[in-house]
């Protein structure tokens, strides 16, 4: 099994951050002790994000900066509590937390020639 990253580097509006992971999990389970929360799909829809978007944000991997001011509010902690700015000499994150790094945008349709589907009002009868 692979383990779970402590720290991850993540992204927010092109300013780098280091995101403690360890107490956003403690958080989540103090809910759960509390009878807040019982599960990790309550709390994806006590923030209205889907149960995968809730865990990937918990395993490091991308989500954004909406969706992680939701779930701390959620969990009762604040931005400054578990991020704090990355600098020019931060050893690198852990392996296998990559949340909002390398996030490829695909390109846009090409007039429907690259096989995507193309927008209702553009397809003509």
């Amino acid at each position: 099994m692979a383990s779970r990253p402590k720290t991850v580097k993540v992204f927010y509006r092109g300013i780098a951050y280091r995101l403690d992971l360890v107490r956003c999990r403690r958080g989540l389970v103090d809910c759960q002790v509390l009878g807040e929360l019982d599960s990790m799909e309550s709390l994806a829809n006590k923030v209205e994000i889907s149960r995968s978007t809730a865990s990937r944000f918990f395993s490091g991997r991308p989500t954004s900066l909406a969706v992680t001011l939701k779930i701390l509010e959620a969990l009762h902690l604040e931005f400054e509590d578990v991020a704090w700015p990355v600098e020019e000499d931060d050893p690198p994150a852990q392996p296998g937390g990559t949340a909002g790094a390398g996030v490829a945008r695909q390109p846009r349709p090409s007039n429907g020639q690259d096989g995507a589907a193309r927008r209702a009002e553009e397809v003509r009868l």
